[in-house]
């Protein structure tokens, strides 16, 4: 079945500026079209590449996180032929190789999974997933899935690490997907406006601004999204937004804050057998079923330059974001249609509220000192996190056809867990000769959660219809390890080998 997409792009350019960084002792010349005159300039240094294929590798090591001999991707957007107004994960990270991909955004989950060689990629529960290097997820530990991902139109670049190379960022084993933002661009004032649409009710209307001004940099974008979605009862409608900006007081120093909103509401179709996906994959017998996520992450980092061989970055993030639920219950069957009762009524929902509250706190100190003749980098970092969740579930909604989160009965289950997470890690690039890197880092965890409320009774040796807990607490400790070898064999290739526990 085809999909049909059109899109409109409009750039505005206001008081254009082209900035020149100079290398002393150069010189180039310039032979002005309009005047028969010529011009000494300084010559240019080039500060950044762009891979015409639109998949690089990151540089050793950067923003104080080591790289060398890790397996990793970078996926440059602007590169790449994608549709990215629906955010097409399978186009746009689908050609790293090893990666598994659900999408099941006709689900009603956004935020299609990711995960490789063989990790399970349902939303991503198995991969540390982030932008501008802050975790956006919902729970570190108890609840890692995210519900929010950034606009492709907004993503400058995706810095992928596959398997044990993330231990920088954390244990998941996975790995990481970082999404790195646009920043605002050189030009003082920079607008962009692109109108989508296309089959199955798609209408995406982005715009952003962006620009320099002086020691400022700043960005922001609005995203509304429409779409009426390929199989019956999976409309959707999400509005995004972004605010971020830099200050760079100095060539040492550099500040940043911005914040993250995404408000939606989703119809979700419910699921269907193999029979019932063979017979027609576009039928829904849930009409009833909705989700909303709003999320919030406000972000703050200070990345400063001690000297030419050390730099310490640090960054917090604070996440409130919630997820909430009125469906006929996952534990009904698919092939069960949404019943109507003797009153001639739709049987009551079920109704889940879950909300979120993460304060994240990296501190990451990178140095480069001689050793043996070579130039040796040594890293560290730690991490402080505190996470609320709260989580209610199973109770009796209303028996309507529109998005209300009206309870009619107590909640079966309602719970708090409080976590709290410090991990210190180090890290060490060996370079022997100028061809092979050995990486080795240690990663230590501590990870305490204290629950309270009350849960279903599942066990059936109780008549009890609930089971209570009252500041229970559990603690854990464990240490990481991971060790990476590259091997330079030419300025186009190279061998590499990782192992972590």
């Amino acid at each position: 079945m085809k999909r049909y997409c059109i899109s409109v792009t409009v750039l505005f350019f206001l008081f254009l500026q082209l900035p020149v960084y100079a290398q002393e002792g150069q010189h180039a010349k310039y032979i002005s079209p309009a005047h028969d005159s010529t011009y000494v300039m300084k010559g240019i240094t080039v500060t950044s590449t762009r891979a015409l294929d639109g998949i690089g590798q990151m540089k050793d090591f950067a923003g104080g996180v080591i790289y060398a001999g890790m397996k990793d991707a970078v996926l440059e957007i602007d590169s790449l032929v994608a549709n990215k107004a629906i955010n097409n994960t399978r186009q746009i990270i689908g050609r790293i190789p090893g990666v598994d991909i659900t999408e099941n955004e006709m689900g009603g989950f956004t935020a299609n999974g990711i995960g490789f060689r063989g990790f399970n990629p349902y939303q991503s529960i198995e991969t540390d997933t982030r932008q501008n290097g802050y975790n956006i997820s919902a729970d570190i530990y108890g609840y890692n899935e995210s519900y929010y991902l950034p606009p492709m139109e907004a993503v400058k670049r995706i810095v992928v690490l596959q398997d044990g190379s993330a231990l920088a960022f954390g244990p998941q084993i996975g790995g990481v997907v970082d999404y790195e933002l646009k920043d605002g661009g050189a030009k003082p004032l920079d607008v962009n406006s692109s109108q989508t649409a296309g089959s199955y009710g798609l209408f995406n209307s982005f715009n952003s601004i962006g620009g320099t001004e002086g020691d400022f940099r700043y960005y922001g974008f609005l995203q509304y999204r429409r779409l009426a979605g390929w199989r019956a009862n999976s409309q959707q409608t999400q509005w995004s937004g972004f605010a971020g900006v830099k200050y760079d007081p100095s060539e040492r120093l550099q500040l940043g804050i911005e914040y993250i909103s995404l408000r939606n509401l989703i119809q979700m179709p419910g699921g269907e057998n193999d029979s019932m996906f063979y017979a027609n994959p576009q039928a829904s017998l849930r009409a009833r079923n909705w989700l909303d996520s709003p999320w919030n992450i406000t972000a703050a980092h200070i990345d400063y330059k001690i000297n030419d061989n050390s730099s310490v970055r640090l960054e917090s993030s604070l996440l409130l974001s919630q997820r909430n639920l009125v469906w006929r219950n996952e534990d009904v069957p698919p092939y069960v249609p949404d019943t109507i009762t003797s009153a001639l009524t739709c049987t009551p929902r079920e109704v889940e509220e879950e909300f979120f509250k993460t304060f994240t706190n990296e501190l990451r100190f990178l140095f480069n000192y001689d050793l043996l003749g070579e130039k040796q980098t040594f890293s560290f970092g730690l991490r402080y996190a505190y996470s609320h969740l709260v989580r209610k579930e199973d109770a009796e909604g209303t028996t309507g056809t529109g998005f209300d989160l009206t309870t009619l009965s107590p909640w079966g289950a309602d719970m708090d867990f409080y976590t709290t997470n410090a991990a210190p890690y180090v890290q060490n690039i060996f370079r022997v000769g100028s061809a092979l890197t050995i990486t080795p880092g240690v990663r230590l965890e501590y990870l305490g959660t204290t629950a309270n409320g009350h849960s279903p009774n599942e066990s059936g040796g109780s008549t009890d219809e609930y089971v209570y807990v009252n500041h229970e607490k559990r603690t854990r400790t464990f240490l990481l390890t991971a060790v990476s070898a590259e091997y330079r064999t030419s300025d186009a290739t190279d061998l590499y080998a990782n192992f972590s526990q």
